[in-house]
């Protein structure tokens, strides 16, 4: 029988380390063995860089004067513990109430140990087994599943762009948590966050299962929002829904909520938007990788008032 800890033990432990060394209650001594456990094992150094560059979600009540042990309370009950982890690795912020914690942008556990995954702000390209190119956007994961029969992109979070190559006797599938969606064509974009999923058939059409049965046959040039159970419309794609793989953001009377979303993976910390301006349309050409630009510009130019409470809790209100 095998005495290695678990996955799950081991992040359990990187993480109640990472709390207390990010609470202000450590003792030197509990540094000391922290260190001492860090450097046991890479698998230990490993989690460690992961929760420190992905669970930065704790400066948030820290910097409002949050007291540290609070944080640790929090933290104290496995499932409490768990559901920040699979919630909220790549997190961009947490509620805190009634002594829990809850993430509000984030990838499953699963995703510690994707086959891919990108962090705030970056991007990925890879060229799969079979010669296809994939693309993944800015806190997306996913994992590659290859046989003879078939090939599969399981897409766990994101967004991924994927050109495909030809290969009569291997279909094309990407499954997510709402969908399964068998490529036709060679080309398509497939984003899904938060239980909700949008699929662009940009060269040919795509086949489209929801968790519920109900299918959709996506013709080429179009777009559909979904979710497990329902699809929204069908519209004609948007040329500017791939400028991210470019590091752009392209508008096109587009709503400031879906700017919002598009931002919220290339930004630490929350990005809260009231509802009663998330209507306002907006046009431009802006680079990602600098969101506070974006945010800047459009207080310059829409009816809007950005507050930042610190630079990881911004709220977008009408001025």
């Amino acid at each position: 029988m095998s005495h290695e800890p678990s996955r799950e033990h081991l992040i359990d432990d990187a993480t109640r380390w990472w709390v207390l060394m990010n609470s202000g209650q450590a003792s030197e001594a509990e540094r000391r063995a922290y260190e001492r456990w860090r450097n046991a094992d890479p698998r230990h150094e490993q989690l460690c860089r992961q929760l420190e560059t992905r669970l930065g979600v704790f400066q948030v009540p820290i910097a409002q004067g949050i007291d540290g042990e609070l944080l640790q309370r929090a933290l104290n009950a496995p499932s409490s513990r768990r559901k920040v982890l699979q919630r909220a690795l790549l997190g961009a912020g947490i509620v805190l109430g009634a002594g829990a914690l809850v993430s509000q942008r984030g990838l499953p556990l699963a995703e510690l140990t994707a086959d891919l995954h990108t962090g705030t702000g970056q991007r990925q390209s890879l060229t799969l087994p079979d010669g296809s190119e994939l693309r993944l956007n800015a806190r997306s994961a996913a994992n590659i599943d290859f046989d003879r029969q078939r090939r599969v992109v399981h897409l766990l979070d994101g967004e991924v762009l994927l050109n495909l190559a030809s290969d009569p006797s291997r279909p094309f599938f990407i499954h997510t948590a709402q969908a399964r969606i068998q490529a036709t064509g060679n080309r398509l974009l497939v984003r899904e966050r938060d239980g909700q999923g949008h699929a662009t058939a940009l060269n040919g059409p795509l086949d489209i299962a929801g968790r519920s049965g109900e299918r959709l046959q996506l013709p080429g040039g179009h777009e559909v929002a979904y979710d497990a159970f329902h699809f929204g419309p069908v519209h004609p794609s948007r040329g500017s829904a791939t400028a991210w793989v470019d590091g752009l953001l392209e508008l096109r009377d587009t709503p400031l909520s879906e700017v919002v979303e598009a931002l919220r993976p290339y930004r630490r910390g929350v990005l809260r938007l009231d509802p009663a301006i998330a209507g306002l349309r907006v046009s431009g050409l802006f680079r990602l990788d600098n969101p506070q630009q974006i945010l800047d510009s459009l207080a310059r130019t829409l009816p809007i008032r950005i507050t930042r409470h610190t630079e990881l809790w911004v709220t977008l209100s009408a001025a």
